[in-house]
């Protein structure tokens, strides 16, 4: 009689190929959008604008959750948005921390010398896993001492989360023929 380890090499085969078996694809979406959550001063600001933001003390920040993404797990995020109004000073900067579902990516900055314009940012990360669900927080970790200005960001920005979810088709297809290689080696051995 055959050792109960042999009967469980197809099954092990099948398990590896499930778990290799996955497509990647990109979630598209808005953020910062108008549904984000933001701490930041709530002066006089434009339409579009978020408010002003540079304080860490304050917890200045932008934060939105998505649900229903279908990704099982991201490994990169894209993020272009617009700085719309830049009143820094004297060589004052703001810098940010960017993270997915808690965990800190990369960061960014911005400058009085940097002007107005696009944040276009690409991070790539190892594999967070949120089962679908990913909140997307930007940050201020620094202070920027009083009078020397701030920045404020516009609304939408573009977001891409870039993931993988299962391959359900293929792998429910290999997982049958290995339940059936399986019981075709029962058979066998039963005889």
């Amino acid at each position: 009689m055959k050792t109960p380890l042999k009967l469980f090499l197809p099954l092990a085969a099948v398990v590896a190929i499930f778990a290799s078996n996955a497509q990647a694809v990109v979630y598209v979406d808005e953020f910062p959008s108008a549904d984000s959550t933001v701490v930041g001063s709530v002066g006089v600001i434009a339409p579009g604008e978020f408010g002003f933001f540079w304080s860490v003390a304050r917890g200045d920040s932008i934060e939105e959750t998505f649900t229903g993404t279908g990704l099982n797990t991201v490994f990169q995020l894209d993020l272009e948005f617009a700085i719309l109004d830049n009143v820094l000073n004297r060589g004052a900067s703001v810098f940010w921390d960017v993270l997915v579902n808690g965990i800190v990516v990369g960061n960014w900055s911005w400058s009085d010398t940097d002007g107005l314009g696009t944040v276009s940012e690409s991070y790539s990360f190892a594999p967070i896993f949120g089962g679908g669900d990913y909140t997307i927080r930007m940050e201020v970790t620094n202070e920027v001492a009083d009078g020397f200005g701030s920045i404020s960001i516009g609304y939408p920005g573009d977001m891409k989360l870039h993931g993988t979810v299962p391959d359900t088709g293929s792998t429910l297809a290999l997982l049958g023929l290995g339940l059936a290689g399986l019981i075709g080696i029962r058979r066998r051995f039963a005889k």
